[in-house]
Parts: C-alpha cells; structure tokens; sequence
C-alpha cells in the first residue's frame, strides 16, 4: 500500500483529466444519467409518525420490515425500485421521549438474496476472508443489513454496528447479539436518523433507500414554543441519479467518491412545499453518501429572504439562537454527510412569495462553496390567505434555549492525535484514519468508562471528512490550522459528527459513560466509511470499577408477533460468536450505568 500526498492526487488527477479531483485517484464525476426532470412540480412528502406495534413489559416495542418495493419519485420518472423500512422512503419518523426506554426490530427477511446493486468483493466485509476463523461458508451474503441507531448512547449489542449484520435467510455477522435492539433514551433531545451500516455495502445500501428518522423529545423542548404538528417538518436531503427506466444508477465498480446529478427531498425528486404566512421548524438531516450541502433561501426576483434560525445542531440545542441568511450570525447553512440542524423560519411577512431552497457547496466537498453542479433542492411557495393564520409558536429572536454545559477540560484524562490520510492499495483509492484498517488491532484505543478525552483531528487529504463517533456526543472546542481557532457559531452545541477541512486539525471535546465495549468512529461519506476509514475504539471499566463481566440484562424478546417469538430461534451465526480475532475478545460487553439515574446518564446540562 503505498501513501498519496496531496500533490501526488492533484498531479494524477489533472493527468487523467478529470474536472473536480477526487481525493483517492479513483475520481467520478456527479452522474447524469437521465435528460433533466422538470422540478417543483410535485409536493413534499411528509414522513408520518410510526406507532409502536405493542407494548411489551411496559416498553413501547416496534416491528418495522426492511422490503423491496417499487416508489414514484417525480411524476414523469418511471416507478423506481428501492429497499425502505417499513415499505416506504424513507422510513418512518420514531419518536420517542427522554429516558424512555423503546425497543426496535429491524427485519429484513424479506430482502432478495440478490442485492439491487453490483457487490465489490474487493471492499473489506464482503468475502470471507475479511472474517479470519469465523466462516465455514464459500461466500458472504450478498445482501445484509444492520440498522444502526445515529447519535444514541447505547449499548454495542442495539448499536447496528457495521459487523452486526443479518441476512435475509439467517446468516449473521460475527458481532449480532440480539434480535431487539434496545434504546433506552436517556440522553439529551435529538433529531436523528437511522440508517443502514452493513461492513462493506453501507453506500449501497443507504443509496437504495434505507434511512429514516429517529426523534428524542424532551420536556425542556416542548416548553419553548415551538413550531408543531404540521407546522414541524422533517426535511431528508440526498441526491441520486436515475436511468431512463426509474431504476437508480450506482457504478458496478468502487469508486471513492460518487454523487448524483438530481435533488431528493424526502424520496421526491425537486418537490415543492407550500407554507402559511407563518412559522415553521425544520428538521434538516443531510442523507447523501457524499455530497455536502451550503444552504440558503433565494427569492425568485432576488428580493429580500426570511432569516433562518437556527436552534439546535446534531444533539440538544445550541448556546444561543443562530440566525442565518444575508448579515446575519451565518450567511449560510452548511451540512456535510448526517450532520443535522433544526431551524425556525417566519414567512409571515412573506404571503404570496416563492423561494428556493439553494445549494453552492462543490463536489466534491474540499471547503470550497463556489457553486454546485446541483445548485437547487426544494421550492417553498408561501400562500396569500384571506385571514392571517393563527401562530401560538415563539418568535424564535426571543427564545431562551436550555443549551450546552458542555465538558470541563479540567476534567481531560488523555488528548489522542487523530489522522486522516489516503493511499493507493492494488490501484484502489483509500482513505484511511491512523493510516490503519478496521481490523489492525494496534490502532484501537482504549478510553476509560467515565473518562472525557479530546480528540485532535488532522486532516492531511484534499477531502473534508465528516467525522462521526458512535456512543459519544461531543463538543467541539477549536478548527482551524492548528485547532486553536474558535468552532463555528452553529458548532456550540452537542455534535455527533463534525467536518474536518483539509489541512485542518479540530479538536473535540466528550466524555465516554454508561457503557462498556467496542464501538467505531469513522468517516461519514459512505464511500469513504466502506473503504476503509473506519476504526474501533473501545471503552473499558475504569480502574475502580468492576473488572467481571456482570449478568447480561434479560433480552427482549425476539422479532415477530409474542406468540410467535418463540417458535424460532435467534439467527445462525456461521462461525463462533463475537467478532473476528483481530477484533479483540468478545462476550456481551461489560455495561455500566444502563440502568443508572437519568440525570447521570443524560449528562449534565444536556436536554
């Protein structure tokens, strides 16, 4: 495996004449795959609220099927077939309450054994030699899925860690532990997804629609006065690129960074949305494999815009509002790869007014926001009523948000480099953290229960990485050259993921409680998280704390009706439980604190 520098992937690029450098020498440009499709001129769908199924020993428990389905996209597009949870996308919103416990079960044996997508056996989790002593079987399953559960403290059994996958007929990945996964909620508000993180077809699978939403509500949000009801709209931003017959295109091939060439808000291409002369909140998840998004309102005659404000980043809230648009705290709003912000916007001075939601970040993504060869999303059409609508919601330049304590670097018990850097491997481009892979043991770390830590970022390559930790919120407390500069304003707020710049060191600032084991950080461009930017790090009892591994708590049950659940049991692993040797040892991971107090557990400061 030979290192990339920078100027070595500039110099390969420009030789091979590609317009738009992708960092890994395995460039593809934004695909157009189609003639273009006339936008807004279907609505926005909105996601609906999913029920719970039953209510099982006191917990609200669900049943959503992971199936293939046929969806319209865009009325002059053909029915396009995709995966979803629950038959739709993307899936449903669960919303749940803080310190709440719900349980989930995510079940795809209705999936085909043949993906939607070709499966590139080059890319570490998809042969089985990417699984040392653990596989008596010829091939991996083609089709697998593990729903991971972003931006929750949670165990690592209901975390839907990337080698927790199941396949359609049983077979599971060597980290499956459970049916059920198990979120207990005690942790601050969050607008969150869940998505796909299958090892090795993670971009596929996401690509063929299998994300959704995932809300934490807690008493303090529901005391500001703000937007609800449908007045409160989750927006889901992606881009794909279609073939002639409704089908999504994706390269048979690997390729490093791949983006497509049409908008998709909420599985419609271009979609509009009509508003009253009102307040609305907006929940912005950015659910692209790669693509990173610098938003703004634009008026169709390049009149004055409604400012938006912005109240809570990926967690929690914010310090203060943030208000973005012209002179304002922020010009722009930008969001790389499932980073997420909640804004409030006032179109109440603007009945009969058309805007454009817009796009200037580049593809791909170097911290350039100079234009972008997709530059609209989503038309927002205010209407004209007779009467001025009823708006009992705050104006949100009054709102006193809870916000952020954050952690005290009095309290920092080890500072970890971080780094990010590229290479070529047999011709393949690969991004890499710690110039290490996913399964080299030397690279995991290992914080302490109830340790803070902060963690510098050095990004080396050409491409900004949004970086993404499992378990953990975090703070981050300095960007820039060397760190020292201060975060974004909209960065003072509990993060779960946060872009790195190239050239760029940021320092991050969390605290690791309440349980026990191994979890990953990683690259969130999906393609980059494939292969291979994504390491573990393991968090480990501290010295005072209980070495044993305690009795594992009671499981949930199983997928399925209760009457049925015990007429089958759990999966077949193929090979010893636990993940592979290189992994480390594995039993059910040590926990503490699952049942603590939720004060403890949710953190101080953190609603």
């Amino acid at each position: 495996m030979s290192k990339l520098t920078r100027r070595h992937v500039l110099q390969t690029g420009a030789a091979l004449g590609i317009t738009g450098v992708i960092s890994q020498g395995s460039p593809v440009a934004a695909t157009t795959a189609l003639p273009s499709l006339e936008k807004f001129v279907q609505p926005l769908p909105i996601p609906e609220q999913r029920e719970p199924d039953e209510e099982r020993d006191g917990i609200d428990h669900y049943e959503i099927p992971i199936t293939e389905f046929t969806q319209k996209l865009h009325p002059d597009l053909p029915e396009t077939t995709l995966w979803g949870y629950d038959g739709v996308f993307p899936g449903p919103i669960i919303k749940s309450q803080r310190d709440q416990q719900v349980n989930v079960c995510f079940d795809n044996s209705a999936l085909p054994e043949e993906h939607l997508f070709e499966v590139d056996d080059r890319i570490d989790g998809t042969s089985p030699e990417d699984y040392p002593d653990q596989y008596d079987v010829s091939d991996v399953p083609e089709v697998r899925t593990s729903t991971h559960l972003h931006g929750l403290n949670i165990e690592p059994e209901s975390d839907g860690q990337s080698l927790a996958w199941t396949s359609p007929a049983g077979v599971t990945g060597p980290m499956y532990e459970k049916d059920v996964q198990e979120v207990p909620n005690h942790q601050a508000r969050l607008s969150g997804v869940y998505h796909d993180h299958a090892l090795g077809i993670t971009r596929l699978n996401v690509y063929a629609g299998l994300a959704g939403f995932y809300f934490i509500e807690s008493e303090a949000e529901t005391e500001l006065g703000l937007p609800e009801g449908k007045y409160d709209i989750p927006l889901l931003l992606q881009d794909r690129a279609f073939n002639e017959d409704g089908s999504l295109e994706y390269p048979d091939r690997f390729v490093a960074d791949y983006a497509g060439d049409t908008a998709v808000v909420n599985g419609a291409v271009w979609p509009e949305l009509e508003v009253e002369p009102r307040r609305y909140r907006f929940r912005l998840v950015n659910g692209s494999n790669g693509r990173a998004f610098n938003l703004r309102l634009e008026h169709e005659s390049d009149e004055s815009v409604p400012t938006m404000y912005q109240i809570a980043p990926d967690q929690g809230f914010l310090e203060s509002v943030v208000s973005i648009g012209s002179d304002e705290d922020l010009d722009s709003l930008l969001l790389t790869t499932f980073e997420r912000a909640d804004v409030v916007v006032d179109f109440s001075e603007y009945a009969g007014e058309t805007f454009t939601v817009t796009n200037d970040a580049e593809w791909p993504y170097m911290g350039q926001n100079d234009g972008s060869d997709l530059d609209e999303l989503l038309q927002i059409r205010v209407t004209d009523p007779s009467e001025e609508p009823a708006d009992p919601s705050a104006n949100p330049t009054e709102i006193d948000l809870p916000g952020f304590d954050g952690f005290d670097e009095d309290d920092v018990a080890e500072t970890r480099h971080m780094t990010m850097n590229m290479a070529l491997e047999d011709g393949l481009g690969i991004n890499l953290l710690n110039d290490s892979r996913m399964f080299d043991e030397d690279a995991v770390v290992e914080p302490e229960l109830g340790s803070t830590e902060i963690w510098e970022l050095e990004n080396g390559t050409s491409h900004t990485h949004p970086i993404h930790l499992h378990l953990v919120g975090f703070e981050v407390i300095g960007r820039g050259p060397d760190g020292t500069d201060d975060p974004d304003p909209n960065e003072r707020g509990e993060k779960d993921v946060v872009r790195v710049e190239p050239d760029e060191t940021v320092r991050i600032m969390t605290r690791f409680e309440n349980f026990t084991g191994r979890y990953p950080w990683h690259c969130h461009v999906l393609e980059h998280e494939d292969h291979d930017m994504m390491l573990p790090f393991e968090v480990v009892p501290a010295d005072d704390e209980d070495e044993g591994h305690p009795e594992p708590p009671d499981q949930p049950g199983e997928c399925g009706p209760p009457d049925h659940a015990g007429e089958q049991g759990p999966p077949d692993h193929v090979g010893e439980q636990g993940p592979p040797d290189h992994a480390g040892e594995q039993g059910p991971p040590d926990h503490a604190g699952e049942q603590g107090p939720p004060d403890h557990a949710s953190g101080s400061g953190r609603t």
